[in-house]
């Protein structure tokens, strides 16, 4: 085979237009051959087409190779495919070429740089700039370098910079001359490369003005204006220069030249900028300087408890700091309270050069804005004007002859209202603060949100010198939010409240202290939010009810389409969601809101009880109802709308209140959940529904929701909180006789089942068998004999556990065929069953007929369930058992690696029915002779085991005794004589503690 882009060493040549393509060393070049080391290489291209390696000169090739390099070269970081460079490079002859002839010259031109000069990516070819230099990369760098020096006032440094820069330049053209006309995809590269030059040229102009030294760029600006005559920023520059030469009359000149290309071209007068020149020229003016003027400054005091925000302040300075945007304008937007206004100053005052103009200006509306201009206007000796207009141009010619100026627009509201009051001027900085996210247009947004956890912590630490632990539980409880971090550190300040006494004091009166003022901590969140709740209630009535209902949802993730419930247009909608963004209320991401839960708290603070009982009973009338269409469609409840169930239960019990259906709803999303294999989630709804005034009066729910926990945690792999929880609920149900409040029979029936179940996990087989019955007894005195299928297949897999073949297996026959007769063929149940019946087969000698059973069940299993699903796992590991026992070796260790994998996937690696597939497993490699990898799977499980149901458990012990075999023939004596002694133990253990098992 050969490698991807290079020839076969024993091809002969090839001939593309007229070009050789030899594969052997090229003499005529001169270059070294592969692997001998070579100094760095520089391809040049401004200018010309050339490259050296070292001090020598390389010879680049024809037209072909060359255009090969260059368009790759152009293509920077991206990969180039040999297609694109047939399209690009051959042009109408691309047809007649191959890719052949591309990684021909790719290998031509690898000899002469370097092998590792044009690496080959997955796409195509690039170069590789660590191997290559390029003089144009270090040209543009150069340049950016030296604008932002000369943007931070650092004139001598950017001249410098600049310099070099331009120095770069042997030529008038990029790629030399009529490169472009060979080679079309090199124009917009060119024509880029010329800007920048232009671009560099003025700035340099500008640092020498600034320095005394404008007549140095006379001959250089009166080639640029040569060129591009009307452009009008060179035509200020030169007239400034010529002047500045003591050339008046060419300075005039210049003007005229620019003056009547403007006219004859675009019919347009000059700009004010390029007027106001002219007119200096005329008075006989001096040149506008800096002459070490300190210039004012106007910036609050810095902020001394400012911390964290390092990552977020780097982003802003680069976006500051790029120069594509004149002049350089940041909004910082987000929610009150989330510290944009602190790390607006901040920012001020680390960006803040001595000595230059720094101004701070408060922008709530258009009085105060113009009012906060005029007064950086009076500061700089500018003389009013009758016009605003003229005064606010006079101020930006004058800052034009100051760089590095900063102005901050604090609190804006809208960006219609203040782009009239954004300075032309160039060489500056402008900050901006605004709840409202819409400035692209006329700034760089940077969304600001709450601190990240290890700021908050700093912080409070450095507030309340409290331990870490006692700070975190504070910032989550707060959001991470700064102003409400620094209202609860005045608060323990003020009282001398140690931390976590006010972490308990805040949940039990969190609506008390977000709307108490605090002496010494300024605003709260309650005093910033209020007014904004004040401007959307009277803005837009419909908005501030949304905000209402979202503030009884799950704040992190609520779809559009859960809030079109709420409203009955889909416009009315997005007009409501449109105000609560303006205001930064809450954040939209495609279709989904997301809002602050201490906005939340606040918003329903400030309503009355009533109101929040009302509105609560109508967020949960709609969620529960889209949950009931949801399971009655089969569907799954979306995770929004169970997350806003959760938020809606813990309201409930705020409240004091159970919303009609809310316990029902959240019983449904969490049996859909369990069956999804989501058991944290499924324990988390049921724990809310728990927490209901309802569940805790009502005997009956409160032992549905019980069982129904005990029976996800059982699933989870949690046995002895769920077997606790089991027997709980059995207390729960069998003990309720209220007439008001009768046990169904099902429900009890179902508990005594699911404690049969977790109570044989246990290894209590023979409680577990009384449990099943009594099930079975309740269903059968209560008529009920469509729900016996699921106790008898429960039981039939105790009795299989305990050795009871025949009747484990006529209650697993018992069970599916019933579940046959109602039509529930498709039924987790019916592959439960069957996956029993494969393992009853199997203790009984009958291997063709257990795996035709395991098959079956797997299939069935992953139809129901799907194939990532616990049950089909487990089924695989069934499967894998039997085909061992039938010596179909390398089947069944496939089989049982595919259960353990798909287990740890959804159950973890630390759940026992890992552990269970996992010595099955061990069996496997050991039959395989895979000695050393049986160890470690029967060790894995071992540990397992004892972690997940203790040292003494038949489990635990089994994994024991088949670690011992596999250590004995792994060759490992000493250590199988050490696992004996321990699992001995165990088992001795186990046979002193135990005891006769009772009834349950």
């Amino acid at each position: 085979m050969v490698p991807c882009g290079e020839l076969p060493s024993t091809s002969g040549t090839t001939v593309d237009d007229g070009v050789m393509v030899r594969n052997e060393r090229d003499t005529a070049t001169g270059s070294p051959t592969e692997g001998t080391p070579r100094s760095r290489a520089v391809v040049r291209v401004l200018g010309g087409f050339t490259a050296t390696v070292g001090e020598d000169a390389v010879n680049l090739g024809g037209p072909r190779q060359r255009g090969v390099l260059a368009r790759i070269l152009v293509g920077g970081a991206e990969a180039v495919s040999a297609e694109l460079l047939l399209h690009d490079v051959w042009g109408e002859r691309a047809v007649e070429a191959t890719v052949g002839a591309v990684q021909a010259y790719v290998s031509r031109l690898r000899r002469l740089f370097g092998p590792d000069a044009l690496p080959r990516r997955l796409d195509g070819y690039v170069l590789d700039r660590t191997a290559v230099a390029v003089d144009a990369d270090l040209f543009v760098s150069d340049v950016d370098a030296g604008r932002r020096a000369l943007a931070h006032g650092n004139d001598e440094d950017a001249a410098a910079l600049l310099e070099a820069a331009l120095a770069r330049w042997t030529g008038p053209a990029a790629f030399g001359p009529g490169a472009q006309a060979q080679m079309s995809f090199l124009a917009p590269v060119a024509a880029r490369l010329e800007e920048q030059r232009v671009v560099a040229a003025e700035a340099l102009a500008d640092a020498h003005a600034r320095q005394g030294r404008a007549a140095d760029d006379v001959e250089l600006l009166e080639d640029l204006a040569a060129r591009d005559p009307l452009r009008e920023s060179v035509a200020v520059q030169l007239v400034r220069a010529l002047y500045a030469a003591g050339r008046q009359a060419d300075a005039l000149a210049a003007y005229d030249r620019c003056c009547g290309a403007l006219a004859d071209e675009l019919g347009v007068e000059p700009t004010p900028a390029l007027r106001r020149v002219r007119a200096a020229v005329l008075a006989h003016d001096p040149l506008p300087g800096l002459g070490g003027t300190l210039l004012p400054t106007h910036l609050p005091p810095r902020n001394r408890s400012f911390v964290g925000r390092r990552g977020l302040l780097a982003h802003i300075d680069a976006t500051l700091d790029d120069d594509t945007r004149r002049p350089r304008a940041v909004a910082l937007t987000g929610l009150g309270g989330v510290g944009k206004t602190e790390l607006a100053l901040e920012l001020a005052h680390q960006r803040h050069r001595h000595g230059r103009v720094a101004w701070w200006i408060s922008a709530e509306d258009p009085a105060g804005t113009a009012t906060g201009l005029a007064a950086l206007a009076a500061a700089l000796g500018i003389a009013p004007f009758e016009r605003r207009e003229d005064a606010r141009a006079a101020l930006w010619a004058e800052l034009d002859r100051t760089p590095g100026w900063l102005l901050v627009y604090d609190n804006a509201d809208e960006p219609a209202q203040l782009e009239p009051f954004l300075p032309a001027a160039r060489h500056g900085d402008v900050i901006i603060t605004s709840r409202n996210p819409a400035w692209r247009r006329i700034a760089h947004p940077v969304a600001i949100g709450p601190l990240a956890r290890g700021e908050s912590l700093a912080y409070v630490a450095t507030r309340t010198g409290d331990r870490p632990v006692e700070a975190d539980t504070l910032a989550e409880l707060l959001g991470d939010l700064p102003l409400a971090l620094e209202q609860a550190c005045a608060y323990i300040e003020q009282t001398r409240i140690s931390l976590p006494d006010y972490v308990s004091l805040f949940r039990r009166h969190r609506d008390g202290l977000l709307l108490r003022e605090v002496e010494g901590s300024g605003r709260t969140v309650a005093t910033t939010w209020g007014l904004a709740f004040d401007r959307l209630a009277a803005r837009s009535p419909r908005a501030a009810e949304l905000l209402e209902t979202i503030a009884f949802l799950a704040p992190d993730a609520i779809s559009v389409g859960t809030l079109g419930r709420f409203e009955p247009g889909e416009l009315e909608l997005q007009d409501a969601l449109r105000e609560l963004l303006r205001l930064s209320l809450v954040d939209r991401e495609a279709d989904t809101v997301r809002v602050h839960r201490l906005v939340q708290d606040v918003v329903r603070a400030r309503m009355s009880e009533a109101a929040r009982r009302d509105r609560l009973a109508g967020v949960a009338h709609a969620c529960i109802t889209q949950t009931a269409e949801c399971t009655e469609a089969g569907r799954d409840v979306p995770d929004d709308v169970a997350a806003h169930l959760v938020a809606l239960a813990l309201h409930a019990e705020a409240l004091g209140v159970q919303p009609d259906g809310l316990v029902e709803a959240l019983e449904q999303v969490a049996a859909r959940q369990a069956k999804r294999a989501l058991y944290p989630a499924a324990e988390h709804v049921l724990r809310a529904a728990l927490r209901l005034p309802g569940a805790v009066v009502a005997p009956t729910v409160r032992g549905r929701l019980t069982c129904a926990l005990g029976q996800v945690l059982d699933s989870a792999g949690s046995l002895a909180p769920a077997l606790e929880l089991h027997r709980e609920a059995v207390a729960l149900l069998d003990g309720t006789v209220h007439p008001d409040d009768p046990v169904p029979p099902a429900v009890l029936a179902h508990a005594y089942n699911r404690l049969g179940h977790v109570l044989n996990c246990a290894d209590e087989a023979a409680a577990a068998v009384v449990a099943h019955r009594r099930a079975l007894d309740v269903l059968r005195s209560a008529g009920r004999c469509d729900l016996e299928p699921e106790v008898l297949i429960d039981l039939g897999y105790t009795l299989w556990g305990s050795g009871a073949l025949d009747a484990a297996q006529e209650a697993l026959r018992s069970g599916r065929a019933m579940l046959e007769e109602q039509g529930r063929r498709d039924e987790r149940g019916w592959a439960h069953a069957t996956a029993g019946l494969g393992m009853v087969e199997q203790d009984a000698g009958r291997l063709d007929e257990a795996v035709a059973h395991q098959r079956a069940a797997i299939a069935a299993f992953t139809d129901v369930l799907g194939a990532d699903h616990p049950d089909t796992a487990q089924t695989f590991d069934k499967l894998g058992y039997v085909l061992r026992l039938q010596g179909e070796v390398p089947e069944a260790i496939e089989a049982h690696q595919r259960g353990v994998r798909l287990l740890e996937r959804v159950l973890g690696p630390d759940d026992s029915r890992v552990g269970m597939a996992l010595t099955n497993l061990g069996l496997a490699l050991a039959d395989a002779g895979s000695w050393e990898q049986a160890v470690g799977a029967q060790s894995r499980a071992r540990t397992i085991f004892a972690a997940a149901l203790g040292r003494t458990h038949s489990s635990t012990l089994l994994a024991g005794d088949r670690l011992v075999d596999a250590l004995v023939a792994a060759a490992q004596p000493v250590r199988a004589g050490t696992v004996r002694a321990e699992v001995d133990e165990a088992a001795a253990e186990r046979r002193n503690s135990e005891v006769p098992s009772g009834t349950t």
